[in-house]
């Protein structure tokens, strides 16, 4: 499988999910796509991935949300051989476990029993994503042995997430390009694909806690979101081979949530559920975020 990692200026959480690749992964090739980053820190963390694995700097895009994350996914994709395996991950995610042989058989077993599948997750389930939902809203297909995610309120995540494993093939067929949003994404894979399938035991997640971009800036709403928050690298302990052996074998298959099955190399206990965006509960201050990535926007 093709392993990729987007980047942007968070040297520490990239070395990190670097360092779990080679642990957990060290037979898959590995492609860092950087969006440009200009601190000192990150570009010496790409110096050194660049002796070892592929490095490639992709779009300077400062006024999307997003910055380049989406052209740069579709540029990634374009060089994935036909019929391949490919992983995207962030700089924010680690793996928790080691992707083996067995794991790739599976997943092109699940691709070709089911024609309309287009992405699986690698991730756990946020413990978040139950606040509206309880655990029967995640449905275990045996067949295929994957849980799918049937929410009542909404369905972004449903059908797609940027945390994804997709067959170049699949999506070529049904002339996929990635967007700019994962509400677009969502809604395109809702167009031509299943739901989402996500892995009865995931081999990666999203470190909780962690900083964030609006747009390759930081307004004033968000660094205070960050501060209050105590954000900063909390990495995760691997998984740990009792529970990996539960969720392998558990009648009924238990529900992979992160809280549940993951802990944090951390000095001090994270409040549960993790928090995965520093605004998340914050209205007043995700409201003035917005303004102020406005105001940017119209002085580019």
């Amino acid at each position: 499988m093709r392993l990729f990692v987007f980047s942007y200026n968070r040297g520490p959480f990239l070395a990190n999910c670097i360092d779990s690749i080679e642990r957990l992964a060290p037979e898959h090739s590995l492609t860092v796509v950087d969006d440009a980053s200009d601190d000192p820190e990150t570009l010496a963390v790409l110096a050194r991935a660049a002796k070892h694995h592929t490095v490639v700097t992709g779009e300077a895009l400062s006024g999307h949300k997003h910055g380049g994350l989406y052209p740069n996914m579709q540029a990634a994709f374009d060089t994935v051989p036909d019929k391949a395996l490919f992983c995207f991950l962030q700089d924010d995610t680690q793996l928790v476990r080691p992707l083996t042989g067995e794991d790739e058989a599976a997943l092109h077993r699940q691709f070709d029993h089911a024609p309309t599948l287009g992405f699986i997750s690698p991730a756990f389930i946020r413990q978040i994503s139950l606040k509206h939902a309880v655990d029967r809203d995640f449905r275990f297909d045996a067949a295929l042995d994957l849980w799918f995610w049937h929410p009542q309120r909404r369905s972004t995540g449903a059908y797609y997430s940027d945390l994804l494993i997709a067959r170049s093939d699949r999506l070529r067929a049904a002339g996929w390009r990635f967007e700019s949003g994962e509400s677009s994404n969502n809604q395109q894979a809702q167009r031509h694909f299943m739901r989402m399938g996500r892995l009865r035991v995931p081999f990666a997640m999203w470190l909780p806690n962690g900083p964030a971009f609006r747009g390759k800036q930081k307004s004033w709403a968000l660094r205070f979101a960050e501060r209050r928050r105590r954000c900063g690298l909390y990495p995760l302990q691997d998984l740990a081979a009792d529970v990996e052996a539960d969720l392998h074998q558990g009648t009924p298959p238990a529900l992979p949530v992160a809280e549940r099955c993951l802990n944090a190399r951390s000095q001090h206990r994270l409040p549960v559920p993790w928090t995965y965006d520093p605004m998340q509960g914050q209205r007043w201050l995700k409201w003035m975020d917005r303004l102020a990535t406005k105001r940017q926007r119209r002085r580019q």
